[in-house]
């Protein structure tokens, strides 16, 4: 199974990017990843591990072609200076303002209960 698109909804990010930029052995997980999309409500958005993150598969030929920021608020420019430095390593940098979707755990699959 080949994923392309993932979405992190909420959640404390930089374990989550520390592991999807490593190389294990100089390979990178998740290598069919092309757009990311991270909803950022309750959790931190670690910004310095993402660019970490982006910067280790571009250097191994598997950069993101898409990262999507969604805040629930209004963005300040300390934020968008901070994030800024990731463009270098993406092909295009999206911040939007929104919801998060509503996930509900049903056993083994998550689903949307929009």
């Amino acid at each position: 199974m080949k994923v392309e698109d993932l979405t992190v909804v909420s959640c404390e990010t930089e374990p989550f990017f520390t592991t999807l930029g490593s190389t294990v052995d100089d390979g990178i997980l998740l290598p069919g990843l092309r757009r990311l999309t991270i909803y950022v409500g309750c959790g931190d958005l670690d910004v310095p591990a993402l660019i970490r993150c982006a910067k280790a598969r571009k250097e191994h030929s598997r950069p993101l072609l898409e990262v999507t920021i969604v805040w629930e608020e209004e963005l300040g420019a300390d934020f968008v200076r901070e994030v800024e430095p990731l463009r270098e390593f993406v092909g295009e940098l999206i911040y939007r303002i929104g919801e998060a979707p509503m996930l509900s755990w049903k056993g083994e699959d998550c689903h949307d209960v929009w």
